[in-house]
């Protein structure tokens, strides 16, 4: 029999990855089930030589280790937890290891969705020269142009002109010889908070685009909404509203409005069915409303969520429709660790059961 199956029924063992958010918090909660926890830092090779059969529960929130639109940003998510996945499939892992692949990365989502038929606003991956030429044609001024990599709103543009369009393609082909080029370099050399990131932080923006960059028609709208699926069913939702006429993006690190409010059945199907097709127990998504028309705009295994009194701008309305509670559903470490408990348990008894069946023959 081996170590997993001769363990004590019930107990479960976790590994906490030392992150630089939520660590402390997701500790807490483990300790309230009563799980053993460990803490393996990524950063220390000796994780490597861990014995990992031992563990029901892996948990790593991650923070990028450089600016978010760097392409090595998250590495260690989507390298070391899909590898520790792979090997030892029996734990239970947040990031859930079936959407780590998609994180902070809009080109395979944009495969994903396009592959799989969810509506999403007409988009164009400019893979070539003669993409921008299309781009123009198909979607028209002025289109959404999106970094491969970002998050927060950030690296997105509203771009007006043909020539802003060329420029930005340029920065993400590495012409650095460009007029755009030195422009965008100049801008982000002149602003305080690029020299404190540099001086302080040793962090900075990452200078550079990386193709290929997404155009996407532009789909007028005032509000939009955030949901996110917790064992395939929505546990919390909030719109983003515009705080003023002249903002396009409502992203509330942005200055958007936050709204718990009603939440139609086709916004929570639409979730759901994304969550289920990936076969993703937690999944967060972006999606936009224009009139009647749904689209997605990204999704991610990975999310935040603002607690009350973190942002003056949030508002909770009456006919606010989901389920859980919100007073739980937006302690993140809590449903995460409560949900990766109760499946661990179940994988723990499967596993028990299937050790004696083997030492009955």
């Amino acid at each position: 029999m081996d170590e997993r199956n001769s363990r004590q029924e019930g107990l479960l063992n976790a590994i906490l990855f030392k992150s630089e958010r939520r660590q402390s918090a997701f500790a807490e909660a483990l300790a309230r089930y009563g799980v053993a926890c460990e803490v393996l830092d990524f950063g220390d090779p000796a994780w490597l030589d861990y014995d990992f059969r031992k563990i029901d529960i892996a948990i790593y929130f991650p923070a990028f280790e450089y600016s978010s639109n760097h392409p090595l940003a998250l590495y260690k998510v989507q390298d070391n937890l899909r590898w520790i996945h792979e090997m030892h499939p029996h734990i239970q892992m947040f990031p859930d290891p079936a959407g780590i692949y998609y994180y902070n990365d809009k080109y395979r989502q944009y495969l994903c969705l396009k592959g799989y038929r969810f509506p999403t606003p007409d988009t164009l991956p400019l893979v070539g020269p003669g993409s921008l030429a299309e781009a123009e044609r198909t979607l028209g001024f002025p289109l959404v142009l999106k970094n491969r990599f970002g998050a927060g709103g950030g690296a997105v543009f509203r771009v007006t002109t043909r020539s802003e369009l060329r420029d930005y393609y340029n920065l993400a082909t590495m012409n650095l010889f460009s007029r755009g080029f030195l422009r965008h370099l100049s801008r982000l050399l002149l602003t305080r908070e690029t020299y404190f990131q540099l001086i302080k932080l040793r962090r900075a923006e990452y200078p550079f685009l990386s193709p290929p960059l997404l155009a996407q028609r532009f789909v007028r709208h005032d509000r939009d909404i955030k949901t996110v699926v917790g064992d395939f069913e929505v546990v919390e939702a909030h719109w983003r509203r515009k705080a003023s006429s002249t903002m396009w993006k409502v992203n509330i690190d942005g200055g958007g409005i936050g709204e718990w409010g009603f939440v139609p059945e086709p916004i929570l199907r639409l979730s759901c069915d994304l969550a289920r097709r990936l076969n993703v127990r937690w999944l967060n998504l972006d999606l936009l409303v224009n009139g009647e028309a749904l689209y997605i705009s990204e999704f991610s295994p990975v999310w935040h969520h603002y607690r009350y009194k973190e942002q003056e701008s949030f508002v909770y309305k009456d006919d606010y429709n989901i389920p859980m509670p919100l007073d739980l559903a937006l302690n993140l470490e809590e449903i995460i660790v409560r949900s990766l408990v109760a499946a661990a348990k179940v994988q723990s008894v499967a596993a028990g059961a299937e050790g004696r069946n083997r030492d009955s023959f």
